[in-house]
């Protein structure tokens, strides 16, 4: 048998599972355990070191062929990736938990006959829900919140403690240790009815009775959110599987058992279930000396490489941008262009109008001038344009002087000397300014000038 090697990463312990080449008498695959406490040092970053020392030593079976890590979500993905390749290793798959847990589902025959089932995964920071198809292996519905989580029972226990002792830690790195060791305590509640741990920081003395009453209210508050995923699950769920460190409590199965009104399956050592299946998705990666670099995250329940260099087409279509074309994005700023002179010499054709056109002084108005009227083009032959008419003479005379005085009066039938009016001038061609569409400007035309009448000698 291919020597095999399975990992799950978890936010305080990294799990290595390796299938025993000897079988069992139950028939069933056995399992060798490693655990390693990542309580003090980065999960993603243990796991690799540990793998990598798994790898340099050889087992019962031979070196180590195959090697399979089950992650969380799409960011301990990248996490593991990088973790992995800063130890040179490529020679692995990542698989999702869900998916490598059911693999193991599948093959120990814990499951029966169900055909659609959740899997319910508390851990210490935080509980996965998953629905499962298991004749597709699809995930069809999956939530994880963190306001549940392992840390969270950790902490309630050390406040316990700490208020019955009357003892404040300020320190905390020694508050740190002390939460540590009321982690301890509360996995040998598991399985005792009471716990005495002696310490620095004091003793740990606390009853399961004690404990229970401390976490049943977030235990139930779990249990509705499993009740609301399996509401909206697009197939009917038939089972409930408790895996992870949570899953060891007993308070947990008898919640979950009376609010959800669903067989309850509890596998053995539920927290190392992750880990055994990754074991049994490993493969070999056939050209994983000549890999430098991870690949992107798959899609969710889909096996694929972590070995496989990353590149730009494999990131997600947020973080791939598109690239823009040359040709009509230059276009597009030309015709901006031509558009904001256009508009430009409206303004101003508009502005000389509200200031000389129509004969005297002008009035302010409090209407608001619209510069947004549409622009026409014209063709580029100088138009034909009627010369103004003259206005007719003004009757309004100058006073007469002395001398205009003694003339002579003239008669009645004698016409007055009216002074020509001097000719309007030829109004000027529009202007032209080259690559703009041409624009036929308003004509201006000045008012007349005013006749004066002079007297006659």
């Amino acid at each position: 048998m291919t020597e095999v090697l399975g990992v799950s990463v978890g936010a305080s312990a990294v799990r290595m599972a390796r299938p025993d080449v000897r079988p069992q008498n139950s028939g069933r695959m056995g399992f060798h355990h490693d655990t390693v406490d990542a309580y003090w040092e980065r999960a993603e970053d243990l796991a690799a070191e540990s793998i990598g020392v798994v790898l340099s030593q050889p087992g019962d079976g031979g070196p180590v062929q195959a090697t399979g890590v089950a992650y969380r979500d799409q960011q301990q993905f990248g996490e593991i990736q990088q973790a992995m390749a800063s130890q040179r290793l490529y020679n692995y798959r990542l698989v999702p938990e869900a998916r490598a847990a059911l693999q193991y589902l599948e093959a120990s025959g814990e499951l029966g006959h169900f055909g659609t089932v959740g899997i319910y995964d508390l851990g210490s920071s935080g509980l996965t829900i998953s629905v499962i198809d298991r004749g597709t292996g699809q995930v069809l519905l999956a939530e994880r919140t963190i306001d549940i989580s392992g840390d969270d029972f950790d902490r309630l226990i050390s406040d316990n403690q700490l208020a019955k002792q009357g003892v404040d830690i300020a320190d905390n790195q020694e508050l740190s240790e002390f939460t540590a060791r009321c982690r301890v305590a509360k996995e040998q509640l598991s399985t005792s009815g009471a716990v005495c741990l002696p310490g620095d920081g004091g003793v740990i003395l606390i009853s399961r009775e004690a404990f229970e009453s401390l976490v049943t209210v977030p235990i139930e508050y779990s249990a509705r959110l499993v009740r609301d995923v399996i509401s909206r699950s697009p197939k009917h769920v038939d089972a409930l599987v408790l895996i992870g460190g949570g899953a060891r409590i007993p308070l947990v199965g008898s919640i979950l058992d009376a609010w959800i009104g669903l067989p309850v399956i509890t596998p053995a050592d539920p927290e190392s279930v992750a880990a055994r299946g990754a074991a049994l998705l490993a493969t070999p990666v056939a050209d994983a000396a000549r890999r430098a670099a991870p690949a992107p995250a798959p899609a969710q329940g889909v096996r694929q490489s972590a070995a496989e260099p990353a590149s730009l087409s494999g990131a997600p279509e947020w973080l791939s941008p598109e690239p823009a074309a040359e040709g009509p994005a230059d276009s597009k700023r030309k015709v901006r262009g031509a558009v904001l002179v256009a508009g430009g010499l409206v303004a101003v054709a508009a502005l000389g109008l509200s200031l000389g056109y129509g004969g005297g002084a002008t009035e302010p108005t409090s209407a608001p001038v619209d510069t947004t009227v549409p622009i026409t083009a014209v063709p580029t032959t100088p138009r034909t344009t009627v010369p103004p008419t003259t206005a007719p003479p003004s009757t309004t005379t100058a006073a007469p002087t002395t001398e205009a005085a003694q003339a002579p009066a003239r008669t009645n039938s004698e016409p007055a000397y009216v002074p020509p009016a001097a000719p309007a001038p030829a109004p000027a061609p529009p202007p032209l300014i080259p690559g703009l569409p041409q624009i036929q400007l308003p004509q201006i035309q000045l008012p007349p000038v005013p006749v004066i009448e002079l007297p006659r000698f």
